[in-house]
């Protein structure tokens, strides 16, 4: 997929919970795409993690929503966790979006922390799960 085509699939998965379309489509739009962003793709989604040492963050996982509620983001969840289990990762964390906290509930996430303050001055919680054993 394409760069934009990300972008797309995740602003359309933002829209989705009611947010302000003008806000998304400027996050959106801002989403970058560094070397050390390993992105899974499927098709109506997609996830991308950061190795940090033993960590692997979970930068981004976006399910358009005519594909949620079938297994993608579970599928991408797994994909990411796989990835940071082989870079040698011990944990995963990410940053949850409220309305996306009972699906990774539903993963065996637990919250770790709130984050800082984000671009739209919201604190998030920190979830993370085990990638040992």
């Amino acid at each position: 997929m394409t760069r934009e085509r990300l972008r797309e699939i995740a602003a359309a998965a933002k829209s989705h919970w009611g947010y302000d379309p003008r806000l998304v489509a400027e996050w959106a739009a801002s989403i970058e795409f560094p070397p050390e962003k390993q992105v899974f793709e499927a098709e109506g989604g997609w996830a991308a993690v950061i190795v940090r040492g033993d960590l692997c963050w979970l930068d981004d996982l976006w399910v358009e929503p005519a594909a949620m509620g079938r297994g993608l983001g579970r599928k991408l969840f797994g994909r990411a966790a796989a990835y940071g289990r082989a870079a040698g990762c011990t944990r995963m964390e990410w940053e949850a979006d409220p309305n996306a906290v009972g699906f990774y509930e539903k993963l065996g996430a637990a919250y770790v922390r709130d984050s800082e303050p984000s671009e739209w001055g919201r604190v998030l919680p920190v979830l993370g799960v085990s990638l040992v054993g």
